[in-house]
């Protein structure tokens, strides 16, 4: 036997003199990461563009109308067999386009939406979402819903493509019949209904397809099965129990790195009221940009505020977190109302903010869906001294009938008179609002009804102190529904018309800087 040449022989101890076809920096594992990066953002780039293309007006009306007139064509063809205009086989070229148009999109979209999701979860383990942060988010809380939510888009798209598919299928079977026949007359009723089942899907589906291609995408699918009974911060609390597990870390990291951006001497938690509650009133019109950008030099270093509210590509800035704020505002719009009628009471100087010790302020939807409802209750301590307050919370035909909760509220005087908006020399309700909302607490409480309870019903709450005197009480009625109401349709257009609001573009900077 021929010896190995010597090129070929490996020498123990020695390093092989073959080539390495890898760079010595080369990491297997950090390849599979970048791999998984790319494969990510080249299907979330193609699930926003067709997204965006499928949740189009014009789009989802095509998607409603041609199935109906397909259903028009088939019964022509039932009534006038052998008119020119009835033949399946002139509409068929013209319907498949129209299908291809309306649904293919959203189909590819929704495709690309659950590979989004798997990739990003993937990648939220190997910590390349946020460096040195590992988390495996699909076992989070509510991200079962959040794919569930993806699965029935893909649903609604397969079943829209199946009926599509019998309904073209069909008019081709019929295209090649006699005119007039029975089995002609009889596609073509198979036809019309296939049709007419593909036009109502789209009509009801439409809320579905107009989620396909949002910035946030788990935003509007997440619900908040978990939340504080005690907001400590109103705004700040509401908008983080709103958020999908996604963004909630991303929302802890933003939070984590504001005080860095504030002027000396500026609380955290009020700045951050604070900065939310002008966003909320210039997305709600009450502030222009101009007036914005002034009040938020008040608290927020020059320099950092292009950095804070102004990129484009930070998970947050001006117009997401409006939208969060919007977005919170559709599941509790009752919480909102609290602050209108705090503001409103600071604007007006009401007996309730400089005569009276304590302030309370109750909110509960005007319809419970299902026995079960949202009670919030605000309070405020306008003593000058910190107090250990109880608040009883009666329901009628509850579970419980009674609730009892208690808690330390901290001293904020309020002013003595009324203020105005804004005001560059006094304290105005600007500087007020985070006070309030800061020092003062609302309380989520969640109340339920038994089974054969419905219709109005009153909820009764009791402001105690340490000593059981009544310091207030107030009573709220509310309607209690068997089952879904239709609130659950309005809360849906909100978020869907708080995500158009996230996705208009920024502010201008310079321009606001200037006027100011």
């Amino acid at each position: 036997m021929s010896e190995e040449p010597p090129s070929q022989k490996v020498v123990p101890g020695k390093e092989s003199t073959l080539p390495n076809p890898y760079s010595k920096h080369f990491d297997r594992s950090e390849d599979s990461t970048s791999l998984s990066v790319l494969d990510y953002n080249s299907s979330e780039k193609n699930r926003l563009k067709f997204g965006k293309l499928a949740s189009n007006p014009i789009l989802l009306m095509t998607r409603r109308v041609v199935g109906l007139l397909m259903a028009i064509t088939a019964l022509a063809g039932v009534v006038a067999p052998f008119h020119p205009l009835a033949r399946p086989t002139l509409m068929i070229l013209l319907w498949i386009p129209l299908l291809v148009i309306s649904i293919g999109p959203a189909f590819y979209a929704g495709e690309k939406a659950m590979t989004a999701f798997v990739l990003r979860s993937s990648l939220w383990k190997q910590e390349a979402i946020e460096e040195g942060v590992r988390r495996d988010i699909s076992a989070e809380p509510g991200m079962d819903r959040i794919k569930a939510g993806l699965n029935d888009i893909r649903l609604h798209n397969a079943t829209a493509t199946i009926l599509a598919f019998i309904s073209i299928f069909l008019l081709i079977i019929a295209a090649g019949l006699e005119p007039n026949g029975l089995a002609y007359n009889l596609v073509l009723l198979i036809t019309l209904t296939s049709s007419l089942a593909l036009s109502f899907h789209a009509i009801f589906t439409t809320d579905s397809m107009k989620q396909l291609g949002d910035e946030l995408p788990y935003l509007v699918l997440h619900s908040p099965t978990h939340h504080p009974m005690k907001l400590d911060t109103i705004l700040g609390d509401l908008v983080y129990a709103h958020l999908d597990p996604d963004h909630s870390l991303l929302w802890n990291l933003w939070e984590s790195k504001l005080p860095k951006h504030l002027l000396k001497g500026v609380d955290k938690k009020q700045a951050r009221e604070r900065l939310l509650y002008l966003l909320h009133l210039n997305n709600r019109g009450d502030l222009n940009d101009e007036e914005t950008m002034s009040e938020l030099k008040e608290f927020i270093k020059p320099m950092s505020i292009e950095k804070l509210l102004f990129d484009e590509n930070a998970p947050f800035n001006w117009v997401k977190l409006q939208r969060l704020i919007q977005h919170a505002r559709a599941w509790q719009i009752e919480v909102f109302d609290l602050l209108d009628r705090l503001q409103n009471d600071l604007l007006a100087g009401a007996a309730s903010i400089t005569k009276h010790k304590w302030r309370m302020d109750i909110a509960l939807a005007d319809h419970c869906s299902n026995h079960t409802g949202h009670l919030f209750i605000a309070l405020n301590n306008q003593t000058k001294e910190d107090r250990h307050l109880k608040v009883e919370v009666i329901v009628p035909g509850g579970m419980p009938e009674t609730q009892v909760h208690r808690f330390e509220l901290i001293s904020c005087p309020g002013p003595i008179g009324s203020v105005s908006i804004t005001d560059p020399l006094v304290e105005d309700a600007l500087d007020w609002m985070p006070k309030y909302l800061e020092k003062g607490i609302i309380l989520w409480i969640g109340v339920a009804w038994n089974e054969n309870v419905k219709g109005r019903r009153n909820v009764q709450v009791i402001l105690r102190d340490d000593e059981e005197n009544i310091l207030d009480s107030r009573i709220i009625r509310t309607d209690v529904l068997v089952g879904e109401s239709a609130h659950s349709k309005k809360r849906m257009k909100r978020m869907l018309k708080a995500r158009a609001r996230g996705e208009s573009p920024l502010p201008s900077i310079e321009s606001s800087t200037t006027s100011s």
